[in-house]
């Protein structure tokens, strides 16, 4: 199996922390142990999707921000606030094949991308309604959030278990109410 070089979102930048370069960082799993010493991350500029305007640097230290939930991270290179400042706002992204294996029940937010969306008819009548296809990941700061676009336009689920029903390989089956669905443009 060839190596899975694309680049997937773990947060990104809010801003400098002190005046030697490290940086705050808002991950979207708050919870994730990926960064460590020696790990190599992309920092690319919000919306950016020129591989150009990537920085590549090296984790040197990682350490929480106590009172937050975002951590503080060193770079190798970045050795100055105003270096660091340069990247608030920058994506932050590892490889895909850089991320810890997942157990055969979980699955990474980025794995969704592309699949389409289906809500099951009605409890007894056989099919699916397709709902869309997941063509992003968002967040609200409090949650993930599936971007889901139908019929040319987009709408947020939130990637919790009440309204994500079953992720297969090849879809993703939600419960979720008529009003939460995107009007049809008159």
């Amino acid at each position: 199996m060839e190596p899975d070089s694309r680049l997937v979102l773990l947060g990104y930048v809010a801003g400098a922390h002190g005046v030697r370069g490290a940086l705050r960082v808002k991950l979207h799993n708050a919870e994730s142990s990926t960064l460590a010493p020696g790990v190599a991350l992309s920092f690319r500029p919000r919306g950016a999707e020129d591989d150009d305007a990537i920085a590549r640097h090296e984790v040197t230290r990682v350490a929480p921000k106590p009172g937050s939930e975002m951590v503080r991270l060193w770079l190798a290179g970045v050795n100055a606030r105003e270096a660091a400042d340069a990247l608030r706002g920058f994506e932050v992204l590892i490889e895909r094949d850089a991320l810890p294996e997942l157990d055969a029940d979980e699955f990474y937010l980025d794995d969704l991308v592309d699949l389409p969306v289906l809500r099951r008819r009605d409890p007894e009548a056989q099919g699916f309604d397709a709902l869309g296809t997941i063509v992003g990941i968002s967040s609200n700061g409090e949650q993930d959030l599936l971007v889901i676009r139908l019929r040319g336009r987009e709408w947020l689920l939130p990637a919790i278990g009440v309204f994500i029903t079953a992720i297969e390989a090849d879809r993703v089956i939600v419960d979720v109410h008529d009003d939460m669905l995107p009007e049809d443009k008159p």
